[in-house]
C-alpha cells in the first residue's frame, strides 16, 4: 500500500513540474519533496538527478550545476553519477566560468580514466585552457 502511494507521489510530482513548465520553483519544490520527504524512497536519486538534467536541458545552468553538487553529495554511488559530473563541467564552461570547467573537467579525467568521453574532453580540455589563458 506505501509502495503504491509512494508511485502515485513521484507521478504527481512529476506531472505538476510537466505541467507547471519546467519552471525553476517547480523544479526545486520537486526535488525537495523527494529529497526531504521521501529519502529512502529507491528512485529518490534517479528522480533528483532527473532535475538537474532537466535543468541542463532547458538552459539554466546554474541550477543545473546546484542541483547536481546535491545529488553528488548525497547519491555519490548512483549510476548518474558519472554523467553529472560531466555535465557540471559543461555547466561551467557554458557559464564562461571556463576555470571552473577546466577543474571539473581535470577531475572527471582523473576519476573517470576508462570514459568513454577522456579523448574528447582532453581535447576541449587544451581548447579551454588557450581560451583561457587568452583572456
Amino acid at each position: 500500500m506505501v509502495s503504491q502511494w509512494k508511485k502515485i507521489l513521484v507521478l504527481a510530482i512529476l506531472a505538476v513540474v510537466l505541467y507547471g513548465g519546467c519552471n525553476t520553483q517547480s523544479i526545486l519544490w520537486a526535488e525537495s519533496v523527494l529529497r526531504k520527504d521521501n529519502p529512502n524512497f529507491a528512485m529518490t536519486p534517479n528522480f533528483c538527478y532527473m532535475f538537474a538534467n532537466l535543468a541542463y536541458m532547458t538552459f539554466r545552468y546554474q541550477l543545473a550545476i546546484d542541483i547536481t553538487e546535491r545529488n553528488l553529495k548525497e547519491f555519490p554511488y548512483s549510476s548518474s553519477a558519472e554523467n553529472a559530473e560531466f555535465r557540471r563541467a559543461v555547466c561551467y564552461e557554458k557559464l564562461g566560468r571556463y576555470d571552473m570547467a577546466i577543474q571539473h573537467y581535470e577531475d572527471f579525467l582523473i576519476d573517470h580514466p576508462k570514459s568513454s568521453r577522456y579523448q574528447s574532453i582532453e581535447n576541449k580540455l587544451a581548447k579551454l585552457k588557450a581560451l583561457h589563458q587568452e583572456m
